[in-house]
């Protein structure tokens, strides 16, 4: 046999040895099979000077919890918002944009934007199975979008009015009458 063919057989044998390990390693964890998910992130901003700049959103772990996907991210990482406009909004040149978190693990997140009225920030409990849209809008705390209507607070004045009301009638009502 030449040099030649020995050469050539050892070099497809430790081909084969390669192959077979690396395919080897390829074998499932057993925490695949949990849930891969991303939040979506969403930013209005106020135009500053006509421009709508990309507003980059940092996402930084708290306190990670439970067992999350192999893929999943467990590090800080920043995502690039692409903002759109200005669009006029009640007056306002308002900028949007929206993108989406790399695959992140489950736990508490805090999330920041550096917006026109100053940085914006909360920390929010990411699960495959929550609330998984993050809303920043200039001007409003947090991270759920626009506040809801404070309903109870003109509901109890409304009615300490009319208490008042049927309060001064029953007064007027129990007077008795000059004679």
């Amino acid at each position: 046999m030449s040099n030649r063919n020995i050469l050539g057989n050892r070099a497809w044998l430790a081909a084969a040895t390669a192959a077979t390990v690396v395919l080897a390693g390829c074998g499932g964890s057993k925490n695949d099979a949990l849930p891969l998910f991303r939040t979506a992130i969403s930013v209005k901003s106020v135009s500053m000077g006509g421009v709508c700049d990309v507003i980059p959103v940092r996402i930084t772990p708290v306190e990670l919890r439970g067992e999350a996907n192999k893929y999943a991210n467990n590090r800080t990482m920043v995502v690039e918002i692409e903002m759109v406009g200005p669009t006029d909004e009640n007056g306002a040149p308002m900028c949007n944009g929206s993108g989406e978190s790399l695959p992140i693990a489950p736990g508490d997140w805090e999330f920041s934007a550096p917006l026109a009225s100053g940085p914006a920030k909360c920390v929010r409990d990411v699960q495959p199975d929550g609330d998984l849209n993050i809303i920043f809008i200039d001007g409003v705390e947090g991270c759920s979008g626009a506040p809801p209507a404070p309903a109870y607070e003109a509901d109890s004045s409304a009615e300490g009015e009319a208490a008042e009301g049927e309060g001064a009638a029953a007064a007027d009502a129990v007077e008795p009458a000059a004679g």
